[in-house]
C-alpha cells in the first residue's frame, strides 16, 4: 500500500507540457553509454516513483486497444514488473555505486579485481528489456493515451515505451521488420510509403486553385498536406477537398509541394530518435525560411508534432487541424453549406486529436452544422474513444497477436446502422475503410474524411 503514500506527490509532479510532446534525446551526449532506456539506471526518478503509485486498479487495461484485442500490453502490468524488478536489484545497484567510489581510491590489481566482479554481476542481473518486459509488449502500444487519461494517479506510461524502443532501435537495432522499408523510407524519400520525393505534389496534376509557396510567397497559412494526403490515394481526395473549401472561402494560402517532408511522428514513436530529429530539423528550417507562422493540417499526428514537439527545435508555430479551421470559416460566414444529404453518421474520434491534444467538439458542431446529417455516437466517444490502431508507428506494422483493433472499433460503429462513419484523420481513414472492407459493407457504409463531407456541401 505504498501508493497511498506516493499518489499525492506523484501527482503534483505529473507532467506540465502537452500531453503528445515526447522528451528530446540529446543524441551528442558523448557521456552516454547507450541510448534509451535498457536498465533500472536509465529510468528517470519520476518514472521510478510512477511504479510505486500504481494502485493496481486497472483503469488503465479498459479501453487500451492492444490489451482489448488480445496483446500482451498492460500497464499495470508493466508498473508492476518493473517495480518489483527494482527491488530485487537495489542491493547490487547500491553495491556497484560503493565500489565505484572504491576504485577511486584504489589502484592496480585490487582496481581490476573490482570491475572483474562488477562485470560478473552485472552479467547475471536479468536485462529489463526482453526479459522483464517483452518486446512483443514494447511494440503492442498504440501511444493513443488512454492509459494515462484513465489513471487517477497519474502515472505517465507513453514516454517510458518510447524510451524502451528508442534503446532497441537506436542501441540494439532491433525493431519489427516492417519498420525497416518505413525507416528507409523515411531517410530517402522523406515519406513511409518510399516513394519519391519529387513526387510529392503529383496529386495536385489537373487540380485548379493549386498555390504553391513559389507562387503566392505572401501567403497567410501554410496547408502542410503531411505525407497521406500526398502519397496514399485514397487520402489524395482529402487533400483535394481541402484546396476547393480553402479557395471557396477566399483562404490566403499556399504548399510546399516538393519542398515539404514528413513530420517524423510515425519515426519517432517507433524509436528512432535520430531519424525524427532529421526530420523535424529539416522542416522547421524549411518553415522558418519562408517564414511560416500558421500552420493548417488534415492530420491529427502532423497537428500534434508540429505543433507540440517542433518548439524544441526553434519551431514555433500556430496550427490549426482542419476541422477547428473549417468551422472558423463557417462561423466567420466565408462558408456556406447548402447540406440536404440526408444521412446518418458516427463520428470516429482520433486519439491524436481528442485524448492528446482535447480536440472533441469541433468536428462534432462541424458535422451538424450540415443539414441533413444526423449524428449518432457509439458506445466509446470522445475521452473514451477507442483506438483505430494506427497510432504509435502501428500503421506500418503486422498485426499478428490477438485480434485486428481496426475490427473492434469497426464492428462497434456498424451497430450504429450508419451510412457514413466519418474521421478527421487520414490514418484512421485508412484503419476504419479497411475494417468495412474487411465486413463486406463497402457498397453500404462509407468512410469519409470531415473535409469530403463539407466540400460536399458546398455543391
Amino acid at each position: 500500500h505504498f501508493h497511498v503514500i506516493t499518489s499525492i506527490p506523484n501527482t503534483f509532479f505529473v507532467k506540465l507540457s502537452p500531453k503528445g510532446e515526447l522528451t528530446k534525446m540529446n543524441l551528442e551526449d558523448e557521456t552516454l553509454e547507450s541510448f534509451g532506456t535498457s536498465r533500472i539506471e536509465d529510468l528517470t526518478w519520476k518514472q521510478i516513483f510512477d511504479t510505486w503509485t500504481c494502485t493496481e486498479c486497472g483503469r488503465c487495461q479498459t479501453y487500451c486497444p492492444a490489451y482489448e484485442t488480445g496483446k500482451p500490453l498492460s500497464d499495470k502490468e508493466i508498473n508492476q514488473a518493473l517495480k518489483h524488478h527494482i527491488y530485487d536489484e537495489a542491493p547490487y545497484i547500491l553495491e556497484e555505486k560503493n565500489q565505484k567510489v572504491a576504485q577511486d581510491q584504489k589502484e592496480g590489481s585490487d582496481q581490476t579485481q573490482t570491475e572483474n566482479k562488477e562485470e560478473e554481476q552485472a552479467h547475471n542481473r536479468p536485462n529489463m528489456i526482453g526479459e522483464i518486459i517483452k518486446e512483443d509488449t514494447i511494440w503492442s502500444c498504440t501511444t493513443c493515451g488512454w492509459c494515462e487519461e484513465a489513471c487517477p494517479v497519474q502515472i505517465e506510461n507513453i514516454g517510458r515505451i518510447i524510451d524502451f524502443r528508442r534503446y532497441l532501435v537506436l542501441t540494439e537495432s532491433k525493431f519489427p521488420k516492417e519498420a525497416t522499408s518505413v525507416f528507409k523510407g523515411l531517410e530517402n524519400n522523406s515519406n513511409p510509403w518510399g516513394l519519391g520525393s519529387n513526387k510529392r505534389q503529383d496529386w495536385a496534376e489537373g487540380i485548379e486553385g493549386v498555390r504553391w509557396v513559389s507562387d503566392n510567397p505572401d501567403f497567410e497559412y501554410l496547408f502542410y498536406v503531411g505525407c497521406a494526403g500526398s502519397f496514399d490515394d485514397r487520402n489524395k481526395k482529402i487533400t483535394k477537398a481541402m484546396v476547393k473549401i480553402l479557395n471557396a472561402a477566399g483562404v490566403n494560402f499556399a504548399m510546399l509541394g516538393n519542398e515539404e517532408g514528413c513530420c517524423g511522428d510515425s519515426a519517432r514513436r517507433l524509436g528512432n530518435e535520430y531519424l525524427y530529429q532529421t526530420l523535424a530539423q529539416t522542416n522547421v528550417e524549411t518553415f522558418n525560411n519562408y517564414k511560416v507562422k500558421k500552420i493548417i493540417t488534415t492530420c491529427p499526428h502532423g497537428y500534434n508534432t508540429i505543433k507540440n514537439e517542433y518548439p524544441q527545435f526553434g519551431g514555433n508555430y500556430e496550427v490549426w487541424h482542419h476541422s477547428e479551421f473549417i468551422l472558423k470559416l463557417i462561423n466567420e460566414g466565408k462558408l456556406k453549406l447548402k447540406g440536404g444529404q440526408n444521412i446518418s453518421c458516427t463520428y470516429h474520434d482520433s486519439c491524436y486529436l481528442g485524448r492528446i491534444n482535447g480536440i472533441y467538439e469541433e468536428p462534432r458542431i462541424l458535422l451538424t452544422s450540415i443539414s441533413g446529417i444526423n449524428l449518432k455516437e457509439m458506445e466509446r466517444n470522445h475521452y473514451q474513444s477507442f483506438c483505430c490502431g494506427a497510432g504509435g508507428g502501428r500503421m506500418w506494422l503486422e498485426e499478428n497477436i490477438g485480434t485486428r483493433i481496426n475490427k473492434n472499433r469497426t464492428e462497434e460503429a456498424l451497430r450504429l446502422n450508419p451510412d457514413v462513419i466519418a474521421v478527421g484523420c487520414p490514418f484512421c481513414l485508412i484503419m476504419l475503410d479497411d475494417g468495412v472492407k474487411d465486413k463486406g459493407v463497402e457498397e453500404k457504409v462509407k468512410v469519409l474524411d470531415i473535409s469530403e463531407i463539407v466540400a460536399k456541401a458546398l455543391e
